[in-house]
Order: structure tokens, then sequence, then C-alpha cells
């Protein structure tokens, strides 16, 4: 598993738009890349000891961060300026 930190698709995602998804309802979460499920996190997945935190709303962000405990901050080698295009944003509610 790659535990939701990293996913190497075997492809150059900066090459062409794709489309990002996240379905996720109180008892799992679903992460896609063109409808391809690139990782789900469930209640029993997480360690012990440690609450489950995807049943209450959220807000969407998208950012293009650079720096932080992800990818390290930036250095000689970073390239600027980045970019970030994104097509459109769409939500939608699952009615039961």
């Amino acid at each position: 598993a790659n535990h939701g930190r990293e996913t190497d698709t075997g492809e150059d995602l900066s090459a062409d738009f794709h489309t990002y998804a996240i379905e996720w309802d109180p008892s799992r979460v679903i992460w896609k890349i063109d409808e391809r499920v690139y990782f789900t996190a469930t209640p029993a997945d997480l360690p012990q000891g440690t609450s489950w935190v995807y049943d209450h709303p959220f807000f969407i962000i998208l950012n293009l961060a650079v720096g932080g405990n992800y990818s390290g901050n930036p250095n000689g080698s970073t390239t600027f300026p980045q970019v970030m295009l994104v097509d459109h944003v769409r939500v939608y509610e699952r009615i039961p």
C-alpha cells in the first residue's frame, strides 16, 4: 500500500489534462485518476488508537504548495515559476 503519500502511475501526468476524483462517504475514501482507483482508505486501515476524520464536511482546496514535510523545502534545483492548470472543478453529492 502507498498509505496515501505517493503514487507512481508510470506515466507523465503533466503531459495532458487528467480527471482526479475522490469519492468519499463516512465509511471510506477512494482516490482515482482517470477513473482508475489508486488508493482506498477505510477506518479499518487506521493505526490502533487513531480516529477516522472523514465523517464530517470539508472544504476543497486546490493548492500548488512549495516546501513542507511532503516534498521538502525548495533548493537550487527547484523550478520556478510553477503552474497548475485547472479546467474545471465539479462536486456531486450522492443521494441515497
